[in-house]
């Protein structure tokens, strides 16, 4: 087959808009992205291209300096299964590689067969099963916010990932991170010396995210169900968070959490090593 994979411009969003018309029954993301993607500002948006048609597409999004992350890809539907995906999981991760990333990271549902084979053909392993918590906005006392001095404690206690925007999408949690988080009122913790916290992001369609969590029994439990109340204090519906840590699961049930759906976000990862000769380049974009 004749294909092209290149970056997308402007021009090609009606066929990227049909090539997606009919995915995830109408309601692909694509379509409301597609302007911001297009620009390239925070990475190349690919298209693969047939005959002078659109028929697939995938984004590589930096998210750190030694950092990047797959997301977009699509095929049209009457064109799967023509190898088409597997190029463009090859090019982004050339691309990658020669930019001089380091960890490049996608997720997908637990149900998507197809992309799981498709991540460790390529070498990526599943570091992370995350099920997504959610729990009714309740009145009561909020959380304590972290103060500068807990910096330290808090990054040991929410682990080594935070979560990016409004979807799937994680990479490594710094310590900048959190002191911005800390300055901004966005981190709370529990327990005596920091046995729980979160750092929370902004509101979305009326729900609090939580980025990043981590705790251990009844401090993280008092942090959830203050989290609740952080989010009446605000006026919001509900508040939610991801985690992959089975105690975790069950001390958000315990203080009235429940998971929206069955199925998990399966994070995947996979060091690149940089080709003899070569250097990290300080433009990656």
């Amino acid at each position: 087959m004749d294909l092209v994979i290149r970056r997308a411009r402007p021009a090609d969003k009606r066929q990227v808009l049909e090539a997606v018309r009919t995915i995830w029954g109408g309601h692909d993301r694509v379509p409301d992205v597609f302007d911001r993607w297009v620009t390239h500002r925070s990475g190349p948006f690919f298209v693969a291209e047939s005959r002078g048609r659109v028929v697939g597409m995938g984004k590589l999004t930096v998210a750190s300096p030694t950092e990047a992350w797959l997301e977009g890809g699509r095929v049209a539907p009457r064109w799967r299964r023509r190898g088409i995906a597997t190029a463009l999981f090859a090019h982004r991760l050339a691309y990658a590689r020669e930019r001089g990333f380091r960890v490049i990271r996608f997720s997908t549902g637990s149900d998507n067969t197809p992309v799981h084979r498709a991540g460790r053909r390529f070498g990526f392993r599943r570091i992370a099963a995350l099920r997504r918590y959610e729990a009714m906005a309740l009145k009561g006392g909020p959380p304590s916010r972290a103060r500068s001095a807990d910096a330290p404690a808090v990054r040991r206690a929410v682990g080594s990932l935070i979560q990016l925007h409004a979807g799937w999408e994680w990479r490594t949690l710094t310590m900048s991170d959190v002191r911005r988080a800390i300055a901004d009122r966005r981190a709370f913790v529990a327990g005596h010396g920091v046995q729980a916290a979160a750092i929370i992001g902004g509101s979305n369609d009326g729900s609090l995210p939580v980025t990043a969590i981590g705790g251990t029994g009844r401090a993280l439990r008092d942090l959830l169900e203050g989290l609740r109340a952080e989010a009446a204090r605000r006026g919001l519906d509900d508040v939610s968070f991801y985690t992959s840590a089975p105690a975790q699961r069950r001390v958000a049930r315990s203080a009235g959490y429940r998971p929206p759906w069955a199925g998990a976000a399966y994070l995947y990862e996979r060091t690149l090593r940089l080709r003899a000769g070569s250097k990290p380049s300080p433009a990656r974009r």
